[in-house]
């Protein structure tokens, strides 16, 4: 219902000589990419919600378990640049995982005002059950899908995406 509202106003207004000249918001590139986005992300919270965590708590614990794969200490604040979630919001999204027993925090020996965070085994067995079942899904949806040819235009995109973000950003 929602999307046949959507459509209706996309189409009045794309009738408009300051917007698209196309009349069919399925040839335009960003309503295409805001809808598989709206259904990729509402896709992979329903399966997160099947192991209790949102999409925000199973990447910043996918970083953490990776950082620990590599031998790498993860503070608060690397988690939060790698991650690229604000250092607040890493907070939160840390304190909650701790709360569930998914990490734990300790003091750095070389930094007093930094916390080492690490995966603890049941963090680690969840990311690893949730990440499985989310490739199992990702197999399914992209079955009848050229991934390769796929992945590069997606890599070109970022790329482009990356290369503008920059210069905008200097």
């Amino acid at each position: 219902m929602r999307l046949l509202y959507l459509h209706s106003i996309y189409k009045k207004y794309s009738m408009n000589e300051n917007c698209s000249k196309s009349t069919d918001p399925n040839d335009d590139i960003s309503f295409l990419i805001w809808r598989i986005m709206k259904h990729w992300q509402r896709g992979k919270q329903r399966l997160l919600d099947e192991f209790g965590i949102t999409g925000s708590q199973m990447e910043l614990l996918g970083a953490i378990c990776y950082m620990s794969e590599h031998k790498m200490e993860a503070t608060q604040i690397i988690l939060s640049q790698g991650t690229e979630i604000d250092p607040m919001t890493t907070s939160t999204i840390l304190r909650n995982l701790q709360k569930k027993g998914l990490i734990s925090r300790r003091e750095s020996t070389t930094d007093t005002r930094a916390r080492i965070v690490e995966v603890t085994k049941e963090g680690s067995a969840l990311f690893f059950r949730a990440r499985a079942k989310m490739e199992e899904r990702q197999e399914e949806l992209l079955k009848n899908i050229d991934k390769e040819g796929l992945i590069a235009h997606l890599q070109s995109l970022l790329t482009e995406m990356d290369r503008i973000n920059n210069r905008l950003n200097s």
